[in-house]
């Protein structure tokens, strides 16, 4: 009994001297990024706004629009063409069906940028 009682009391200590907190040396949780009571040595740069996006020529999106169309593995058996314009993007062609369809739209959709779709893709078996 008595070994357990000094097992207890042992175990006791321990966990309060454990416990015992450190005064923090830091209010704020994160050290200073420079020395306190000294302004840094260089001002920071002025914020900036980021530069504003830049706008593809009408080449430059027909040419990605038909990269895409080329290398898409579901559109293979498709003769689909894409043209560009300042203000619109022109699909034709024939595709099978109307998942091929909607996929042509989406890459088109995804380089067109502010120019409008204009579909003129037929979709087989459909008028």
């Amino acid at each position: 009994m008595r070994c357990v009682l000094c097992g207890l009391l042992l175990v006791l200590v321990a966990a309060v001297s454990a416990q015992q907190q450190q005064p923090p040396n830091d209010r704020h949780g994160t050290p200073p990024t420079f020395p306190e009571g000294q302004p840094p040595t260089q001002a920071m740069p002025p914020d900036t706004e980021a530069p504003p996006p830049q706008q593809m020529s009408s080449w430059q999106v027909q040419q990605h629009i038909q990269k895409e169309l080329n290398s898409e593995p579901s559109l293979a058996n498709t003769n689909v063409k894409a043209s560009a314009n300042d203000s619109a993007v022109i699909l034709t062609g024939i595709v099978d069906s109307e998942r091929q369809h909607q996929l042509v739209l989406g890459i088109a959709q995804s380089y067109a940028g502010d120019r409008e779709i204009l579909d003129r893709i037929q979709v087989q078996g459909q008028t």
